[in-house]
């Protein structure tokens, strides 16, 4: 199974702005391939390609974590590798709560090490809004991205983290839960 590790956003306001958003960028005509509402997530690891028996062992090793959550307020608009070539355009957290999501992120890929795909790169708490696929009127999207650098889309309460199979589909991806875990 194609499986990662997801922070869900349970709010719906936060969801709403965050579409809200989502209909900026593809107002701007560039070439998007945007996220759906109901897969909008922050990824804490992606594990690719594993097997039945791997995510088993997955879900155990996430059941002994303690991790804290508590409220999180996303924020900010930014792109991979960059504003002036995005690749991806995606959201963050404040400033405030980098370290909390940092600390929930770091400890999910500490405790899955050895299954599925190697982190080549260190976690940065990211929700992906859009995929670019050309560069046609990337201008236009540099400048909402740039707008829209310090803006609040709101805060929701992280209180789970889950363990999701992702079965790609014509119509986009469709994820489904393989395990649920609390954060105090």
């Amino acid at each position: 199974m194609r499986a990662f590790v997801a922070l869900d956003i349970p709010d719906e306001t936060v969801i709403g702005s965050l579409v809200s958003l989502q209909g900026d960028l593809a107002s701007t005509g560039a070439d998007l391939k945007l996220v759906e509402r109901q897969n909008l997530h922050f990824t804490l690891k992606f594990l690719g390609e594993i097997s039945d028996s791997q995510a088993a062992e997955v879900d155990r090793r996430l059941r002994l974590l303690r991790l804290d959550g508590g409220p999180v307020a996303v924020e900010g608009v930014g792109a991979f590798p960059n504003e002036g070539r995005p690749n991806v355009v995606w959201v963050g957290v404040s400033e405030s709560d980098v370290a909390k999501v940092r600390t929930i992120g770091e400890s999910v890929i500490r405790a899955v090490e050895g299954i599925g795909e190697r982190e080549t790169r260190p976690f940065q708490a990211h929700l992906t809004l859009a995929r670019v696929r050309s560069g046609r009127n990337r201008e236009q999207l540099a400048s909402i991205i740039r707008r829209d650098s310090g803006r609040r889309f709101g805060v929701f309460k992280a209180s789970t983290f889950r363990l999701k199979s992702s079965q790609l589909r014509p119509g986009g991806p469709v994820y489904t839960d393989v395990g649920v875990y609390n954060l105090s």
